[in-house]
């Protein structure tokens, strides 16, 4: 009996929440995946090397310690040659670019900061400049009023 154009739109930011916990929940399930036991595969025999070399290669802090010890072995090798602190310097801001690749967001997920958004589209509930001006002016009664 109900009818699609009765429905109601959801508004983005519910939207927004539905999706995250849907990502959340399919990360929950695929890590739930990878940690159950193997069914009968013939790597997965304690006697077989290559299965244990498998676990480590596919572990999740494989990549991010072979990092650290290739940033740490550089750093070791900088400094004997007095380039320690430049070689520092220079992987603070390559750090901070690695971290921020980490976490894309979605095509219609909207940034915290309203300058990286198309339109420089604001997030709701976002307090700016010109609402605490017209506050001032006015009083809240006339922010209320015209938002």
């Amino acid at each position: 009996m109900s009818d699609s154009s009765d429905q109601e739109e959801i508004p983005p930011h519910l939207a927004r929440y539905r999706e995250y916990k849907r990502k959340q929940e399919l990360r929950k399930k695929k890590k739930s995946a990878q940690s159950a036991p193997a069914q009968e595969s013939p790597h997965a025999s304690p006697d077989n090397p290559s299965s244990t070399l498998d676990n480590i290669i596919n572990h999740p802090l494989t990549t991010p310690l072979l990092k650290l010890a290739l940033w740490v072995f550089l750093l070791l090798f900088f400094a004997h040659h007095e380039f320690g602190s430049v070689f520092f310097l220079v992987s603070i801001p390559v750090f901070v670019w690695q971290s921020m690749e980490e976490y894309k967001r979605g095509p219609r997920e909207l940034s915290a900061y309203s300058v990286f958004n198309k339109n420089l589209e604001k997030l709701d509930g976002t307090f700016t400049s010109e609402q605490w001006e017209r506050e001032l002016k006015y009083g809240a009664a006339a922010v209320r009023k015209q938002d």
